[in-house]
């Protein structure tokens, strides 16, 4: 049984891989697949790194079996309910596990066919860890068990880190080894993304 993960990944970072890692061994799945967005409808006017660039970081990051180039095959701009649909003929199943953060399960009704997404998806919830330790309270999550969402909620370790921290590195000439893999960390050089070359506003 496989289990999603989508994002920009603009880059994948060491947080994005923990997050994967954990959810597969407490879960049991048996792979956790990255899925990068091709053409994100809330990152369209900010633009984004190039899905080959992004395409490419993730399977130097985590081995090209565990991630898929599906969304640049469908139309645009990439509704996760269009993927989704799509993730459901491929793997022949009824419902596709769908990692995501607390705070974008608290605004999935926002989303564009949300209806389609509650049909069609088993949640997997990241929940919020506080600094005293504690976990988010199972009850902030009754409004969707009441709504019939299927969502099962997972408490993971955090590591601090994000893309945008990566990025502002890069920008500031500063070390960004502890913040992703070295192979992704050579292929910015090599490529010379984010701090040697403007960031352009396209998707092929």
């Amino acid at each position: 049984m496989n289990c999603y993960f989508f994002g920009t990944f603009d880059p994948v970072h060491k947080g994005h891989i923990e997050i994967s890692k954990q959810v597969k061994e407490k879960i049991g799945f048996d792979k956790v697949i990255f899925v990068p967005s091709y053409m994100p409808p809330h990152k369209i006017a900010k633009g984004i790194t190039s899905f080959e660039h992004r395409l490419n970081m993730l399977k130097e990051a985590i081995g090209a079996d565990c991630v898929i180039d599906i969304e640049r095959k469908l139309s645009i701009p990439s509704y996760s309910y269009k993927t989704i649909q799509k993730l459901i003929e491929i793997d022949k199943t009824q419902k596709i596990n769908f990692i995501l953060g607390f705070d974008q399960f608290f605004t999935i009704e926002n989303w564009k066919e949300p209806q389609i997404l509650k049909e069609l998806i088993r949640f997997i919830v990241i929940p919020r860890k506080f600094e005293n330790g504690q976990v988010m309270s199972e009850k902030a999550f009754d409004y969707f068990k009441n709504k019939g969402y299927d969502f099962e909620i997972v408490d993971i370790d955090f590591l601090n880190v994000s893309s945008n921290k990566i990025r502002l590195n890069l920008k500031n000439n500063e070390d960004i080894l502890e913040l992703t893999t070295k192979e992704v960390k050579d292929y910015i050089e090599r490529n010379g993304l984010y701090n040697t070359l403007a960031r352009k506003k396209t998707f092929s």
